[in-house]
C-alpha cells in the first residue's frame, strides 16, 4: 500500500525555517537537528515579523503567487500543508484542488478584488482548458519518441531560453534586506549570545544571516511582478545521495513567472493551443529556477499549475521529444528518479553524428553530463556484445537495472545485429 505521507511529506519539510536551520548547521557548526538552532530561528523570525507588521511591510511566502489587479494586491497560496489533508484521508488531488479553489475565491472576496471565478480558474487551473474537446485530445498531443533534430526549431527555442534571464533573489533587494529596529536587533543579538555562548560579533552575524535568508525566501511584495511566485527548491548542487531527508537538503530560493500579463489575457480556444501554452509555461519556470541555481520537482510543479505530477511529467517528456531539449529538473540534472527521455535524446543525437559539444548546445545540457550518458551507452554496448547478463551490467557499471534495460531497449532499436555494434565500436576506437 502506498504511504501518501512519505510521498507528500517532503513538501511540508521544505520550509523557510528548515532552510535557515540547515544554513546555521553548515555555517555555524550546529547539528542538523539542533534544537537550539531551531529555537533561534523561530525567535528571530517571530521578532522580525512583529516589527515589520508594525510598520506595514508585507511579504510573499513560498508557494504564494503574487497578483496585482488594478490597485489591489493579492497573494494566492497554491500550496499549504493543510491542502494535503484530503490526500492523507484517501481522497484525490482533485479534492485538494477544490479546497484550494474555494479558499482562493473566499480570499478574493474578502479583500474585494474584482475578479470573476472564470478568470481566477484560468489563472490557477490551466488544465481545465486542456481537457476541452477538439480538434485533438490530450493523449493525441503526447509525443513518445524524439523528433529528428530541426535547426530552425532549435534556434527558435534557443532564443526563448536565452531570454529567460531572471533576477537572482539578492538582486531584487536594493540593499541587503537585513534591517531591523536597533532595539530589536540588540535584543536578538543578546538572546543568541546567551543561548549559544557565541561572542557578540558572531551573534550579530548570525542574526543578520537568519534575517537575510528569511527575506530572500519571503521577498517584499513591491519587489515582485504580478504572476510571480517565490519557492524554496532543490539546489543544483544538492547531494541527494547524502541528503535524503528533504529538511537536510541544500535548497535555493527562486522566483518564477507562473503567469505573464500576456498569458493572463490569452484564452486558449482548443486543446492543442491550451497544451502548447501550458508546456511553454512549465518549461519557462523550470529554466527560470535553473538559472537561479534551483531545480523544480514534478511534485512542486503539480501544485504550481494545479495539475497532477503524472500529467506534468508527460508534458515535459513530450516537450523534450518534440524539441530535443533537456528540461532542467532533479531527474535530468542530478540524475534523480527514472527519467530516461533526456538520455534517449542525447544518445540518439550522438548516433546521428553530433559531437558532445553540439549535443550540449542543442539540448541545453552540460557537456559533462552528455559525455557521461554517451560513455555509459557505449559501455552497455560492449557488455551486450559479450552477452553479459543485465544484472551484472548494472553491477559492473554501478547503474540501476532499470536504466540498463532502457539502454538495451535503445540498442535493439538502433542495431540490427552485433556486427553493426562491433563496427560502431571500432569506429569509436574500441579494440577487440
Amino acid at each position: 500500500m502506498v504511504n501518501r505521507r512519505e510521498i507528500y511529506g517532503p513538501l511540508e519539510e521544505r520550509t523557510v525555517e528548515n532552510y535557515q536551520v540547515q544554513y546555521l548547521a553548515r555555517r555555524y557548526d550546529f547539528g542538523k537537528e539542533s534544537r537550539i538552532a531551531t529555537m533561534l530561528v523561530k525567535r528571530i523570525n517571530e521578532e522580525i515579523t512583529k516589527a515589520e507588521k508594525a510598520v506595514g511591510i508585507s511579504r510573499v511566502k513560498p508557494f504564494e503567487m503574487y497578483l496585482k489587479k488594478g490597485k489591489k494586491q493579492i497573494t494566492l497560496p497554491l500550496f499549504k500543508p493543510s491542502y494535503l489533508e484530503p490526500i492523507y484521508e484517501g481522497e484525490t488531488f482533485n479534492d485538494c484542488r477544490r479546497l484550494i479553489e474555494k479558499e482562493i475565491m473566499e480570499k478574493t472576496e474578502e479583500i474585494d478584488v474584482a475578479v470573476s471565478k472564470e478568470e481566477m480558474m484560468r489563472i490557477i487551473n490551466p488544465w481545465s482548458y486542456a481537457k476541452r474537446s477538439g480538434p485533438t485530445t490530450y493523449t493525441e498531443g503526447l509525443k513518445k519518441q524524439p523528433n529528428n533534430f530541426d535547426e530552425t526549431d532549435s534556434k527558435r527555442w534557443d532564443e526563448f531560453i536565452r531570454k529567460i534571464n531572471p533576477k537572482q533573489p539578492k538582486e531584487r533587494m536594493e540593499t541587503p534586506d537585513i534591517s531591523a529596529p536597533e532595539r530589536v536587533n540588540q535584543r536578538l543579538i543578546k538572546m543568541v549570545s546567551e543561548e549559544t555562548g557565541l561572542g557578540k560579533n558572531v551573534s550579530k552575524h548570525l542574526v543578520e544571516d537568519v534575517i537575510l535568508l528569511r527575506n530572500l525566501c519571503c521577498p517584499r511584495t513591491e519587489s515582485l511582478k504580478s504572476g510571480e511566485m517565490v519557492l524554496l527548491v532543490t539546489h543544483v548542487r544538492a547531494y541527494l545521495s547524502q541528503e535524503v531527508a528533504t529538511r537536510f537538503r541544500r535548497l535555493a530560493p527562486v522566483v518564477i513567472t507562473v503567469l505573464t500579463q500576456e498569458e493572463m489575457k490569452r484564452i486558449p480556444t482548443n486543446v492543442p493551443e491550451a497544451l502548447n501554452l501550458l508546456k511553454k509555461r512549465i518549461i519557462r519556470v523550470c529554466f527560470e529556477a535553473y538559472k537561479q541555481n534551483g531545480l523544480l520537482t514534478m511534485m512542486e510543479l503539480q501544485w504550481i499549475f494545479q495539475i497532477s505530477s503524472t500529467r506534468i511529467s508527460e508534458l515535459i517528456r513530450t516537450f523534450q521529444n518534440e524539441h530535443n531539449i533537456v528540461v532542467p529538473t532533479p531527474g535530468t540534472i542530478l540524475d534523480a528518479g527514472r527519467s530516461m527521455t533526456h538520455k534517449d535524446i542525447i544518445v540518439r543525437l550522438h548516433l546521428e553524428g553530433y559531437s558532445v559539444k553540439e549535443i550540449a548546445r542543442i539540448t541545453h545540457h552540460s557537456p559533462k553530463a552528455v559525455d557521461n550518458y554517451v560513455g555509459t551507452f557505449e559501455s552497455v554496448l560492449i557488455l551486450y556484445l559479450y552477452n553479459i547478463p543485465t544484472h551484472l551490467m548494472a553491477r559492473s557499471l554501478e547503474k540501476g537495472v532499470t536504466l540498463i534495460k532502457e539502454y538495451l531497449k535503445l540498442i535493439e532499436e538502433y542495431y540490427r545485429d552485433k556486427t553493426e555494434i562491433r563496427k560502431y565500436l571500432i569506429a569509436q576506437g574500441v579494440r577487440f
